[in-house]
């Protein structure tokens, strides 16, 4: 008997299940049907969207990739957003309005402002990847894009797409030659500035070089090497005017001797001069023998008269003196000359580090600037032929692979889908009555519930038949299942 209450413990059977359900059917069908009903209603009431899509390819440019730059995917993505703005623009919006005579109705019910939102709304970018969709800021290499638009109308719809598709493809064209163009010229007016400051260097450099003349790097050597030659010089001079000197003081001993040697003449003067002074001491004047003593001074002062003029050999002597004082007097102003080179270029010598160092900078700013004009004239031929490319429509652009669709059926309401939705509405509603109604009112189902409730099993089920009543639902699954046969059957509230 427990095991029978063990079998039997569940508060609803399976078989009791479908009987309830069997019982409530109303319950479950009218909903059903209602929701059938609400559904078609809605269907046949909300009024039909239509989409027109185009799709576009962003084509690659028509040149080997070593004269123009690979873009990148966040490149074509950057630029399809820019392009999306710019057409979305309010003034571009309401030109379509216009020209298209959209949202009437709305017009009168809603501010312009939000008109223009639900415009911007209705108008959907779709990017595709090369591996298929692309979701919303996934980094993958964009190769085309879905341009659609959603209206009321179907024509509009399609006559919108069109525009849109144009003003893609114009606005990109625009886009793209404004910014090659502006490249191009960006890069030539940094060209220019480059240039402009390489010439500045270069004339720094010549100022440097000029004001550091002789203290050079490529000049120290051969500056020092002049330097020991100006010393050599200097010496060969000191040991020459050394030499003048000396053969100078040689001549001036020689002429001293020659001056110093004895002459008849003045001998013969003196004697007759002393002659004079003896006979004048004894005589006077007027005697014969002073007078005739007289005589002889003046002949013989008439004779030293005649040979007073220089000794034999003390001008050749002098000459070579005055010729020994000139020459020392030239070398003394040619050493005062060399020393004073020697003492400019030491000056000059000493500046040589000042001077490498200068010279390193600028040479250093000149190779760096010299580097980056290189680089940005490179940059710049690209540009320019990318400019060439984009004035001749052969660089990357747009191109429409599936032109805009004419819309033939809408894409909302989707009536199937909506009759679906509005039956399973319905009926998962009425099932949700059902399990309400049988948890709250708690009607007992069966021997199990019995047990359960009485906490003993019952002696014995008696069904209760009306007569004319049909075959309870329960033996009939019964059947259908080819179960055997029990003694349960549903029992109402009240009876055991």
């Amino acid at each position: 008997m427990n095991d029978d209450i063990s079998q039997n413990g569940s508060v609803i059977s399976l078989p009791e299940l479908f009987a309830i359900l069997y019982r409530r059917r109303w319950w479950i069908m009218v909903p059903t049907l209602i929701g059938i009903l609400a559904a078609l209603a809605i269907a046949l009431v909300m009024t039909p969207t239509y989409r027109s899509q185009a799709t576009l390819l962003i084509d690659s440019p028509q040149i080997p990739t070593s004269f123009a730059p690979v873009r990148t995917a966040n490149y074509a993505n950057e630029r399809v957003a820019k392009i999306r703005q710019q057409i979305m623009s309010r003034s571009n919006l309401t030109r379509l309005i216009r020209e298209g005579g959209l949202y009437e109705r709305e017009q009168r019910s809603m501010s312009f402002d939000d008109l223009l939102g639900v415009m911007r709304s209705a108008i959907a970018v779709d990017l595709v990847s090369a591996s298929g969709n692309q979701r919303p800021g996934a980094a993958t290499d964009t190769i085309a894009f879905d341009l659609s638009f959603t209206y009321l109308d179907p024509a509009a719809t399609h006559a919108v797409a069109e525009k849109l598709v144009a003003m893609f493809m114009t606005e990109d064209k625009r886009l793209r030659t404004e910014q090659a163009v502006g490249t191009a010229a960006f890069l030539g007016r940094r060209v220019d500035d480059l240039r402009n400051q390489m010439v500045a260097l270069e004339g720094k450099r010549r100022e440097v070089e000029s004001r550091y003349a002789g203290a050079l790097p490529n000049q120290v050597a051969l500056s020092a090497q002049s330097g020991s030659s100006l010393r050599s010089e200097v010496s060969r001079l000191d040991a020459e005017t050394q030499g003048l000197v000396q053969q100078n003081s040689l001549l001036a001993t020689r002429s001293e001797e020659i001056a110093a040697a004895p002459r008849p003449e003045l001998d013969a003067l003196r004697r007759a001069e002393e002659r004079v002074a003896q006979l004048g001491a004894t005589y006077s004047d007027t005697h014969p023998d002073v007078i005739a003593a007289q005589i002889a001074v003046d002949r013989q002062r008439r004779v030293a008269q005649r040979s007073a003029g220089p000794m034999p050999g003390s001008g050749a002597v002098a000459s070579e003196m005055g010729a020994a004082r000139a020459r020392i007097a030239m070398l003394a102003a040619r050493r005062n000359e060399l020393v004073g080179t020697i003492a400019q270029m030491e000056r000059v010598t000493a500046l040589a580090p000042q001077a490498t160092y200068e010279l390193n900078n600028l040479e250093r700013d000149y190779d760096n600037l010299k580097r980056q004009y290189q680089d940005v004239r490179d940059t710049q031929m690209e540009a320019q032929v990318a400019a060439s490319l984009q004035a001749e429509d052969k660089g990357e652009r747009f191109s429409v692979v599936n032109a805009a669709s004419a819309p033939l059926d809408p894409i909302r309401p989707k009536r199937m889908q909506l009759l679906f939705s509005g039956l399973l509405g319905g009926f998962v509603f009425g099932l949700i009555l059902v399990i309400l109604w049988e948890f709250i009112a708690g009607p007992i189902h069966g021997e199990g519930a019995v047990a359960r409730l009485m906490d003993c099993p019952p002696l014995a089920i008696i069904p209760i038949l009306a007569p004319g009543m049909a075959v309870p639902i329960l033996e009939r699954a019964r059947r259908f299942l080819r179960l055997p046969s029990k003694r349960s059957g549903p029992l109402r509230p009240g009876v055991e």
